[in-house]
């Protein structure tokens, strides 16, 4: 039975933190592989600094192109929007029966995660694997929701900062994967009026 970790997120866009983290717990983690699953719609993020989604499907294929243990999945692509945590694992479940799920997420994610849909029984299905990030204390004591905690190294990328280098007309070479960052660029060119 392969251990699989599902690293969900809008991935608006992709970057090399992303990367560097689904490397580092695929290994201290011992997965047999990290799928990236690009969200359409996250209910807990504003549709308005979304890039559309397809987009962000795109580009994450294309910089986990070639990467062995690193796979997309589009699974949430076919499901209800806003795409729901709980109801895309119970979908994978279904799907993959030969496979073990676990849920990687960063550790802002896990500060929120009371607030998902049937947080307790999602943490059930798909174990909690969290990451540190910077301005997130690992808790004292034991983790909630029975998480375990990786001290990845903490890089300070965000996509935020991402896009609005590239609104800037700025460079983005060193945070992104060289596959995307031309096609990232000329869709910020494209939004701008001329």
């Amino acid at each position: 039975m392969a251990q699989i970790g599902l690293y969900f997120g809008s991935f608006n866009p992709i970057h090399n933190g992303h990367i560097r983290v689904a490397h580092y717990i695929r290994e201290h983690g011992k997965f047999d592989e990290i799928w990236f699953v690009p969200s359409p719609l996250n209910p807990l993020k504003s549709e308005e600094t979304l890039i559309p989604a397809e987009s962000r499907l795109r580009w994450v294929r294309l910089a986990v192109q070639g990467e062995p243990q690193l796979s997309v999945s589009d699974l949430e692509f076919h499901l209800p929007i806003p795409s729901y945590t709980y109801q895309s694992a119970m979908a994978f479940s279904r799907q993959y029966p030969e496979h073990q799920f676990a849920l990687i997420m960063g550790a802002d994610n896990l500060y929120g995660f009371h607030r998902w849909q049937e947080a307790d029984k999602l943490c059930r299905l798909t174990p909690l694997h969290v990451y540190a990030r910077p301005g997130y204390e690992k808790p004292s004591g034991e983790l909630p929701f029975g998480a375990t905690w990786y001290d990845a190294p903490l890089l300070d990328i965000s996509a935020t900062q991402i896009r609005e280098e590239l609104w800037n007309d700025g460079s983005v070479n060193q945070w992104v994967p060289t596959a995307i960052v031309e096609e990232l660029t000329g869709f910020f060119q494209q939004l701008k009026p001329h």
